[in-house]
Parts: structure tokens; sequence; C-alpha cells
């Protein structure tokens, strides 16, 4: 019996220690088949070495470099995958080729110092022997290109117009044709990519004075074109990040700080899922969607577009969605956007009190007035030093038809300098020192640099902020006349 047992116990032992070898053995297989090789072979180059490089948005990165070998050169990593996109190698002069990697990280390159697009040969990478083909192909539609530039001025306006029709529409041939063979290959990606969406014909209809109404006709317009924006971009590959501006991110940025720079924060943020959605099937895609949109807004310097920001952490970094984020970043954000959620716009500001020059105290809700400036600044800031005196000349002249107040709380310790810069601009406003207070303002309002200025209405409401001296007096009219909402 003891020996049975035995026996059963060491098969199972090494059954499991076969199964331990098969998993080390897979994962070796899987760290050798992630490195790339690249060998490029140029015959009768000059260059003692190349640089092998990549685009991302609107930036190029040099990663790799190999040395001459008598015109043979070899980029290599054991433990580095390629992401998908165009790069390209260049020698020290600028010259550059550009290539497409995909899947396949193993290829040979050989070609000519003379032609290097013109006469390259592929081994080992359908998808870059697919990419010269057609750069190829195109290379005769260059030349005429060229042809036609240098002959310009001797031609006809027509002539040289209908010479560059024709060009054109071989060039859009030629695209259409290898889209169509190669739906799924990454150039087809970028093919499209490049392609503007085409509104469609829409009718004016008429108004109800029975005449043509081109405003609403307009809007729909524009409206159409902000759904299909993306229509030609195919947002779950993320080989497109990793091409020139052109491609992607000229568009992508130009849809965010043109198309949806007047949009309010609701619509803003319908887009923003619209379009994170589109890219779940790329994880490297979805993670710059998420990253990009958050970072974008908490930059933007349109007023009240700051909750896009709050409700992007909210959405997707408060709930793991961003996970590659350490813990110590999620961290971060999430009390940043919890600190910023109390002072947006339509939020009500809680009361203030700080004591005057003459220790007299003061507090916000007692101010009441139909709107209140609420400014935090130091006498030692140098922008306050500009600031502050041009929303005081406001405050002079428009205070009784606006039924305005202004708290000015003073930020730092100099209250000397603090004291003397009131005296001197003349300041009779409610001044008050925030060096003590009835709760921490520097925290609850976010204050890291001055001045902060807040607009709030009778009911202590923030309706405006982060306001410019040169726009104040614009910005209260709007708020006043009812014409600025967000």
């Amino acid at each position: 019996n003891f020996a049975v047992v035995f026996l059963t116990k060491t098969k199972t032992m090494i059954r499991k220690r076969n199964w331990l070898l098969l998993v080390v053995l897979l994962c070796f297989t899987t760290s050798l088949s992630a490195q790339y090789e690249i060998k490029v072979e140029i015959e009768n180059s000059k260059d003692s070495c190349l640089l092998l490089g990549h685009y991302y948005l609107d930036k190029t990165y040099a990663i790799d470099t190999a040395w001459s070998n008598k015109g043979k050169f070899v980029f290599k990593k054991k433990d580095k995958k390629l992401e998908p996109g165009i790069y390209f190698f260049s020698n020290l002069k600028g010259r550059f080729c550009e290539l497409m990697i995909d899947t396949e990280q193993k290829m040979s390159l050989k070609t000519v110092e003379n032609d290097w697009v013109g006469k390259m040969k592929v081994k080992g990478s359908k998808t870059s022997a697919l990419y010269f083909d057609y750069m190829q192909a195109n290379e005769p539609l260059n030349r005429e290109y060229e042809r036609l530039s240098k002959a310009k001025d001797a031609m006809t306006k027509p002539e040289y117009d209908s010479c560059l029709r024709s060009v054109q529409l071989r060039g859009d041939s030629l695209k259409n044709s290898f889209i169509e063979r190669n739906p799924q290959h990454l150039l087809s990606k970028v093919l499209l990519a490049t392609k503007a969406v085409q509104v469609p014909e829409m009718p004016i209809l008429q108004g109800e004075d029975g005449k043509p109404d081109s405003t609403e006709w307009a809007n729909r317009r524009w409206y159409w074109y902000k759904q299909h924006f993306f229509d030609n971009i195919d947002l779950g590959c993320s080989g497109l990040l990793r091409t020139p501006s052109a491609v992607f991110f000229r568009s992508y940025d130009y849809f965010w700080n043109e198309v949806m720079k007047y949009e309010s924060v609701d619509t803003i943020l319908v887009y923003a899922e619209q379009i994170i959605d589109k890219a779940k099937g790329s994880k490297a895609m979805n993670r710059f969607l998420i990253h990009n949109i958050t970072e974008r807004y908490l930059q933007s310097p349109v007023m009240g577009h700051d909750k896009v920001y709050v409700e992007m952490v909210k959405r997707y970094i408060k709930t793991g969605k961003a996970d590659w984020l350490s813990p110590s970043s999620i961290e971060s954000e999430v009390l940043r956007a919890e600190k910023w959620e109390n002072i947006l716009i339509g939020k009500t500001v809680p009361n203030l009190a700080c004591p005057d020059e003459n220790n007299v105290w003061h507090d916000l809700y007692s101010m009441n007035n139909k709107y209140k400036i609420l400014i935090f600044w130091s006498a030692d800031c140098g922008h306050c030093s500009t600031e502050v005196p041009k929303i005081y000349d406001f405050y002079k002249q428009y205070k009784e038809k606006y039924n305005l107040e202004v708290m000015a709380v003073n930020t730092e310790s100099d209250t000397l300098h603090w004291h003397k810069f009131i005296a001197d601009k003349d300041l009779q406003w409610v001044n008050v020192n925030g060096l003590v207070a009835n709760f921490d303002w520097r925290e609850y309002f976010d204050v890291v640099k001055t001045p902060v200025v807040f607009i709030l209405d009778d009911k202590n409401k923030i309706i405006a902020k982060n306001i410019q001296g040169d726009n104040i007096a614009k910005i209260m009219e709007l708020l006043d006349e009812g014409k600025l909402k967000f």
C-alpha cells in the first residue's frame, strides 16, 4: 500500500512539474515572440548609422540606433514589441524612409542608396510589403504633381486646374482600390482617416413666416457634421496614434478645440462618451482618449468647462476604468476633482468671514447685494498688481448700476505691503485679511495662485469665475441681461 501511495504521489508531482515547465516554456516563447528585429540593407550606403523612430500624435521619437556593417543595419530588441503605426529609419542628415509596423515584428528591407522607397524590397512583413507597393505605385503621381507645380506659371488656370484634377482623380482611384482590396490593413485606416466627411445636401425648409429658414438649415448641417465627424476615423485602431499628425491628431485636436469650443458641458460629455465607446476594441486608444479628454479640460481656458474634467474623473478614474494609473495618481485626481466640484458654476459658496484692516469682521452672507465679487489676491503678486486695479475701476464705475459689492481677501502674510497697496490704490471696497478666517478658504476654493475671482449672485451662487479685468465689464453685462448661462 505504501508503494502504491508513493508511486501515485510521485506521478502527481511529475505531472505538476511538467505543467510548470510547460508554463515556463510558453512564457519564454511569448517573450521571444515579443521581440522585434528589422534588418535594413542599403546598397552603396555611405551612412555610418541609422535611427529608428516613430510618430506619436504631433511629435516624433527616436527609439533605436543601428550601426553600419557594409551597408547593413539591424534594429533589434529582445524584450520590446513595437506598437502598430508608421515608423521610419533616417540617417543623421535627416533623410528618412517610412515603413509600417503591425503584428509582424521581424522583417528585412533591402534597397539602394539613390532611391530608398522606389527600390525597396520587403521580406517577412506583408504589412510593410503592401505599404511599399502602394507608395511605389503612387510615385509617378508624386512626380506629376512636381512637374505641374513647376509648369504652373506657364499654364492657363483652366489648363492647370484640369491637369491637377486629373492627377487627383488617379490618386483617389489608387487609394480607393487599395482600401477595397485591403480593408483591414493599417494603411487603409490611415488613408480613410485623412478623408474629410462630406455633409450631404439638405433642403432649406420654410420658417413660420413662409420664408426659407437658412439658420435652421445651417444648424442641421452643423449637427450632422458633429455627429459624423469621426466616421472615417477608426477609433478602434491604435495604430493611428503613431502616425503623422495630419492623419489623426490634427483632426482629433480640431474637434475638441473648434467643433466643441462653444458647446455646453452636457453636450461635450455626450460626445466624449460616444468617442470613448468607439475605442473599446483598442486598449491603447481607449487609454489615450480618457487621459487626453480629462487633461484637456483640466487645463481648459473656457469658463465652465472645468465641469467636464470633474465628470471625467468621476466616470472613468474614480470608477477604476483608468486601470493604468497608480493608486496614488487615482487618489490625487479624485481629491482634486472633489475639490473642484465645490466651486463649479452653479454651486453655492459657504459664508466666508474675515476681519478688515481695523479688525472689524465682515461675512459674505451679510452683503445684501444683487451681485458680489469675491477676490483672493496678494499685494506681492505681480499679476494681482495689474488685475486688481482694473477690477476696482470697474467696481467704481458700475457698483450702483449692478448693485454690486466686492470682498477682496488678502492671501499672504505680508500685511504691511497689503495695507500700503490698499492705500496707494485707494481700494474702497470690503478689504479683509484672509490670514484669519472662519474656515480654510485656501483649501475650499483651491487657491494655489492669485488672483482668483468669483462672481456670485444674491444667493451666493457662483455665476462666473476666473475673469480677467479687461473682460469683467462685458461678462457682467451679459450676466445681468441673462445672455450668459452655463
